[in-house]
């Protein structure tokens, strides 16, 4: 798992949210808290509230199996992870975006919010790393139970399938 909060700097969004939402012709693009897409009027939002604080940081969260997990799981982690790093930081609010256009697919989240709100130590990004963590290995575990399952139904059908010939 690599995730990586950078030092944060002081402007506004726009930039960041148009790198972030780079693969919006893909069908991806920028996605809000509640994992929605962002039309532009909520974005433009966005930017506003970094231009009111000031302030904004990025997170990049890569799991290290990223490409076996579909947008939707690596959304759900990415909000998840995110929603306890926000939970008590009163002015923080951030998007995302899932970018597969590397070798290592992974969530992009803009963060803005204070700069007190925002303000991390090696303790809270080994804890935000560890969340992550979790929350990924959690994703993977049930993605290789459901296959598992899937695979035991197969093979109790072949061999129900099996004794009907004989």
């Amino acid at each position: 798992m690599y995730l990586e909060i950078d030092t944060g700097r002081e402007h506004d969004a726009s930039q960041l949210l148009d790198y972030l939402d780079r693969e919006r012709e893909q069908g991806r693009g920028l996605h809000n808290r509640y994992g929605e897409r962002m039309d532009h009027r909520e974005i433009q939002r966005f930017i506003q509230r970094s231009e009111e604080y000031e302030y904004e940081r990025q997170v990049i969260i890569s799991p290290e199996f990223g490409g076996a997990l579909n947008d939707d799981e690596m959304s759900l982690a990415t909000r998840e992870t995110m929603r306890e790093f926000v939970k008590d930081r009163p002015t923080a609010t951030y998007c995302y975006a899932i970018h597969r256009d590397t070798e290592h697919p992974h969530a992009q989240v803009a963060l803005t919010g204070s700069k007190t709100d925002l303000w991390t130590d090696q303790d809270d990004l080994d804890r935000t790393k560890e969340r992550a963590k979790d929350r990924f290995r959690e994703r993977d575990l049930r993605r290789e139970r459901e296959r598992d399952r899937q695979q035991e139904r197969e093979r109790a059908l072949e061999r129900e399938h099996d004794r009907s010939r004989d």
